[in-house]
């Protein structure tokens, strides 16, 4: 039997910080901690009074999550004790690459995290997957200590999921520093847009991306666009040009949805 009152976690980054004190305040002891970065072991194993170890061999046989990379996930597990049950965090390695292992499993939390940044992870979305109904059972047990929200997820959906996600949070993000930047080297404060900002994302609570889309691009207001895009250059100008390629194309042939 699996037990889940002790775990071991592999990573110390973002995920794995918040995860482990997720966890922590349920009352689960987070007992060992192993990472490439000896620096940021010893300061989350500070955070939540764990042991950090060497070796992947000085793991104990227990619940072992496992918070790196997807390019280093399949190099260190195949380092772990096989009768070790692992989880690991990925939206995308899928679980079929690991057939030699007895108890293997994914506990995915949709979400970003930053490390000076609280979440609420009863708010996080968890998605699990093993190759056991028993294991299958015991991460969703686990989720529903620290998330309101435990669902399953094959590694075909997960994928769909992180590239949804992708666009959701990296490629707006990612816009938002162009905007930043193009504030700052035009003089203008960008907390002038802030509540702009706010607006855009809470009106995503009462209705459609589709249906709240405003702008020149919406309107098909040509002139404006190709003002804008003579003061514009580089990578701002091309990201500025695909995007309202993107929504004139969206409204122009059905404007009714």
């Amino acid at each position: 039997m699996i037990d889940t009152n002790s775990i071991s976690f592999i990573g110390s980054g973002n995920v794995a910080n918040h995860l482990s004190r997720a966890l922590q305040k349920e009352n689960i002891t987070i007992s060992h901690i192993y990472s490439r970065n000896l620096n940021t072991a010893q300061e989350l194993a500070g955070k939540i009074n764990a042991i950090v170890v060497n070796e992947l061999s000085d793991l104990p046989n227990q619940l072992t999550i496992v918070c790196v990379s997807d390019d280093s996930i399949h190099s260190v597990i195949d380092k772990i004790n096989p009768k070790i049950p692992i989880a690991y965090t990925s939206g995308t390695v899928e679980l079929s690459s690991f057939s030699s292992r007895e108890n293997i499993g994914v506990f995915y939390p949709l979400q970003t995290f930053s490390k000076n940044r609280e979440v609420d992870f009863f708010e996080v979305p968890i998605f699990i997957e093993s190759n056991s109904e028993y294991f299958t059972s015991i991460l969703f047990d686990l989720g529903w200590k620290v998330s309101r929200e435990v669902n399953h997820a094959s590694s075909t959906e997960r994928k769909k999921m992180h590239i949804a996600a992708v666009m959701v949070n990296n490629f707006t993000n990612h816009i938002i520093h162009l905007a930043q930047k193009y504030s700052h080297d035009n003089d203008i404060n960008f907390d002038y847009l802030r509540p702009l900002l706010n607006e855009t994302v809470a009106k995503l609570e009462i209705t459609s991306a589709r249906k709240a889309q405003t702008g020149p691009a919406r309107r098909g207001d040509v002139k404006i666009i190709e003002e804008h895009l003579k003061t514009l250059s580089g990578t701002t100008r091309d990201v500025y040009q695909l995007i309202t390629k993107s929504i004139i194309e969206t409204y122009k042939n059905n404007d009714k949805l």
